[in-house]
């Protein structure tokens, strides 16, 4: 039997420590729960811009074609262009109730409390160039995914403090035993509740007071930006898919683990990239959600439609190429377990190694060929069970040449992945002399 690795054991304690933290969950499941939103949304954009769109869409001599355009603005601006707002009410619901409070309470303060933290006054400019200040009102760079950094940060806050406050005995608010339950609860949060907004709207006025500035425009300059950048940099990518991947190697769900920190981001820059396409203006961002799920992970983590091939070519083990005949489907639509753990992947000294290698590798080049305009850049929010192939020809709004690259790419991998299994095929032979 093999022995416990000391690093490996403290490595594994610290990723499921960090995946079940519960903020992080929070997270994760707030934005599992709009994703159906997300979907509905990149479904107009796509329609709208290869259909639809008057300039190059494929009814483009359809006169009246274009005016269909409104119905996809409609859905839009009632899903993707109120993210912030709806992240931080799942955000707000889902970690009320890891505390054992009411869900619905959190969604609501999740929402006050982002509310409370942007600016009373906004400046806007009419189409002749002239500004104007208005007051109560919120533009969509506010309530789109552009606000949600600020909106995740404020719904943590704001709901941890609740929860902390409405177990305080002190802070309670006694009613009568006549009084219907879902009062009383309603009074048992009032004085916390009173708490969290008096504070929040404090730090507010003062920030605006003292230093001219507000809440919104120091997150964004001092935390939003920079990470988005590190994103934006082919290190900061590079990494992201290394630790992710090496996650996957040791058993773990690196994708789902790590999407917590990374999807906001990457969410924030697709919308950037959508809201670019809806106003005819350059794309401003290359690495984004669908932009990974396209060319990184193709087959689900660690590229596995590459293995599945590189097996189908190269394995000799009956026991591999069973599996993944089980396994091919799945595949397809980018579910990776029944092969990470079927054959498995998962703890293989050989298979880890490509494993990791080769996302990085296709994502990599996938970054440059963006870069130097080879490929469209994403702009459309795809699920990410879409197939390859399929899949980078929606993302980026049509371009065919996408598709192409990801033939390539999967081809790349499977040359790096049918040595690893030369050499399982070689290590099965030792373990039967």
């Amino acid at each position: 039997m093999n022995e416990s690795n000391p690093i490996v054991d403290k490595m594994l304690l610290f990723a499921n420590k960090f995946s079940s933290q519960r903020h992080i969950t929070a997270i994760r499941d707030g934005f599992v729960t709009l994703i159906p939103m997300t979907i509905i949304a990149s479904f107009w954009v796509l329609i709208n811009n290869l259909i639809l769109s008057p300039t190059n869409g494929l009814l483009k001599n359809v006169p009246a074609a274009a005016r269909w355009m409104d119905l996809g603005n409609q859905v839009y601006n009632a899903t993707l262009g109120i993210m912030a707002l709806l992240i931080a009410m799942t955000i707000g619901y889902k970690l009320a109730q890891s505390y054992g409070e009411e869900g619905l309470i959190g969604g609501v303060m999740g929402l006050v409390s982002y509310l409370i933290v942007l600016p009373a006054q906004v400046v806007l400019t009419d189409v002749e160039g002239k500004s104007v200040t208005a007051a109560a009102v919120m533009t969509q760079t506010q309530t789109s995914a552009t606000g949600m950094f600020l909106a995740i940060i404020a719904t943590l806050f704001s709901v941890t403090w609740l929860c902390k406050f409405t177990k305080m005995e002190k802070l309670k608010i006694r009613m009568p035993e006549s009084v219907p339950p879902s009062i009383a609860k309603s009074f048992n949060v009032l004085i916390p509740a009173f708490l969290v907004t008096t504070i929040l709207g404090l730090i507010e006025v003062l920030i605006v007071w003292v230093f001219a500035t507000d809440i919104p425009t120091i997150i964004a300059k001092f935390f939003q930006a920079p990470l988005v950048a590190s994103f934006q940099s082919i290190g900061g990518l590079v990494l992201y898919v290394f630790l992710s991947n090496l996650l996957w190697a040791f058993g773990l769900h690196g994708t789902f683990i790590l999407g917590s920190i990374g999807e906001p981001i990457m969410l924030t820059a697709i919308q950037e990239n959508m809201d670019a396409l809806k106003n005819g203006e350059a794309l401003p961002n290359i690495v984004t959600k669908p932009f990974l799920d396209a060319f990184g992970w193709m087959g689900g983590g660690g590229m596995i439609i590459c293995l599945v091939i590189a097996i189908m070519i190269a394995s000799k083990r009956e026991d591999y190429r069973s599996i993944t005949k089980v396994g091919i489907v799945p595949s397809l639509f980018n579910v990776s377990e029944p092969l990470m753990f079927g054959i498995p992947v998962v703890f293989n000294p050989l298979l880890g190694i490509p494993l990791i290698i080769v996302p990085i590798v296709t994502v990599t080049l996938a970054y440059y060929a963006t870069a130097f305009g080879l490929i469209a850049k994403t702009s459309v929010l795809i699920p990410w069970t879409t197939p390859p192939i399929i899949s980078g020809y929606l993302a980026t709004n049509g371009d065919w040449k996408a598709s192409l690259l990801q033939v390539i790419l999967i081809a790349i991998g499977v040359l790096i992945y049918i040595p690893f299994v030369k050499m399982a095929n070689k290590a099965a032979q030792k373990e039967t002399i």
